[in-house]
């Protein structure tokens, strides 16, 4: 690991780990980079911490003592909202702990354990754009201070109604190196510039008795200077125009200063934009790599549940029926984590367009009702309403049916409080299926649908649950399928109701 910042400056980074070992280790590594370090095992200590030293960079991991990590960023982020923060995740960390990182704006994330080159890497990242910043604002500072001395140095000349120069200030000579003598001649003139539109100059001054304007000069040293123009009419007491009054700023530096900020501010946009794909790259990649580590003990989980549930009905004992019960209940949680995996997956895909579609014959009810049986456990003491009689055929891919229609009676089961209505229709041409429930419904719809949302989330209209995936997956597979998704209040029930429509025999 490299022991020193290619950037000659020395960082104050703040470590906040709750395992002291691992403290350690990346206190020493950061010392190694020449970085002044301060370490806390305790969210509480830590904020304090932050307010005594104002380090440059925090590296927090969530799980700290009295005071969560998350909490403490959140904290962090209220007072000091441009602060860089580094979040370290190990491999079992709650999706919606990364879900609240992103709200948060963190800047970058590490895995646990921690790769010493990936954090060297990390500090100098956040050190470069730290410097970066630091340099935007003193050419922002450049640029006022330019201003300022402007305002404080006018070049002026006086002029008769013809234009011809009798007057000139110091200012005026030494802005364009001319003496007194060669200024009087006239040998730079604001209102006889060949650089200029002149005919224009001489209409404003005699229609509007004002012209402002930027014209361009060449003085002694050869080189174009820019210099602002403000000439007013002075008028006698008929009114009519008697000289010309004329104050000039030379702004080359300015202009020049100005233009390098803008092409600075281009360029480190550019790399930000950079930066943030990265970013997204890396978040992607997690999404991809957590969920897939979940599956695997989560299909062993329902396996075993269903293998026990199985063999304890063949046996009688004392407490069959509990135990019964409560493998039941560990089946039902393991398939709906599994659901939740399978979404978080499938939205990674839809997202970068990778998702691919098998079109079959697929018979509705038949699907309704094996997902109604795979959810037998959660719908104890809802009132389910088949609103459907016939078998209803289309033409789609079976497994994205299932996984829309799981995602919609999953949300209905969730925030119903007695009833849930699932009412399929068809014609020759078309279907729809609507799944209503009695809960509160939905106060934002737009926001509903929206990935790692849910409706209501500000103003507690509906009790935060699930991922915030399962209705965004509803919306992107529809679209995929060329289906419509509808969000509205039920008018029957007084909850949400979601519709499905679209063509039985769409060309996917």
């Amino acid at each position: 690991m490299n022991s020193s910042h290619s950037i000659d400056s020395q960082l104050k980074i703040l470590i906040c780990e709750e395992d002291n070992r691992v403290l350690r280790r990346l206190s020493t590594w950061v010392k190694a980079m020449g970085d002044e370090v301060y370490t806390s095992d305790d969210g509480i200590h830590a904020q304090e911490l932050f307010n005594d030293v104002k380090p440059d960079i925090v590296l927090v991991s969530p799980g700290l003592k009295s005071m969560g990590g998350i909490e403490l960023i959140e904290k962090v982020k209220q007072s000091h909202p441009s602060q860089a923060i580094v979040l370290m995740l190990s491999s079992d960390v709650d999706a919606n702990v990364f879900k609240l990182s992103i709200d948060l704006q963190v800047d970058k994330y590490l895995n646990k354990p921690v790769d010493a080159t990936l954090l060297f890497n990390t500090i100098e990242a956040l050190s470069k754009e730290k410097l970066w910043h630091e340099d935007y604002k003193v050419q922002k500072q450049l640029l006022q201070d330019y201003k300022d001395a402007i305002d404080l140095s006018f070049s002026v000349t006086k002029h008769d109604k013809n234009g011809k120069i009798f007057y000139v200030n110091d200012s005026f000579c030494k802005k364009t190196h001319l003496s007194h003598e060669e200024a009087m001649q006239g040998v730079i003139n604001p209102l006889d510039n060949k650089n200029a539109d002149m005919e224009h100059v001489w209409r404003e001054l005699n229609e509007n008795h004002i012209y402002r304007d930027r014209q361009t000069f060449k003085f002694d040293d050869k080189q174009d200077h820019i210099i602002d123009i403000t000439a007013v009419a002075i008028l006698d007491m008929n009114n009519e125009i008697s000289e010309f009054l004329v104050f000039s700023n030379d702004v080359s530096e300015v202009v020049y200063a100005a233009r390098k900020i803008k092409q600075q501010d281009i360029d480190r946009k550019l790399q930000k934009l950079e930066h943030a794909k990265e970013v997204n790259k890396i978040k992607d990649s997690f999404l991809t790599v957590f969920t897939h580590e979940l599956k695997t003990p989560l299909n062993a989980i329902i396996n075993f549940s269903e293998y026990v549930n199985k063999h304890l009905a063949k046996v009688e004992f004392k407490k069959r029926d509990t135990l019964i019960d409560q493998v039941s209940q560990i089946n039902a949680s393991g398939w709906t984590m599994l659901d939740m995996i399978t979404n978080l997956i499938d939205a990674m895909k839809l997202k970068d367009g990778m998702l691919e579609l098998h079109r079959t014959e697929v018979t509705l009810n038949n699907v309704v009702e094996i997902i109604l049986k795979k959810h037998a456990v959660e719908l104890e003491g809802i009132k389910v309403v088949k609103a459907y009689k016939k078998n209803y055929t289309i033409y789609s891919d079976e497994l994205r049916m299932k996984q829309i229609l799981n995602n919609l009676i999953t949300n209905a089961i969730k925030y119903s409080q007695s009833t849930i209505v699932i009412v399929i229709k068809a014609n020759k041409e078309e279907f729809s299926i609507e799944v209503l429930d009695d809960g509160e419904g939905f106060s934002d719809k737009q926001s509903a649908i929206k990935l790692f949302e849910q409706s209501g989330e500000d103003d507690m209209t509906r009790t935060a649950k699930g991922a915030g995936v399962g209705l965004y997956i509803v919306k992107e597979l529809c679209s995929r399928l060329g289906y419509k998704v509808v969000i509205t209040d039920s008018k029957e029930l007084g909850g949400a109701r979601v519709l499905i429509r679209g063509k039985k025999d769409i060309e996917l």
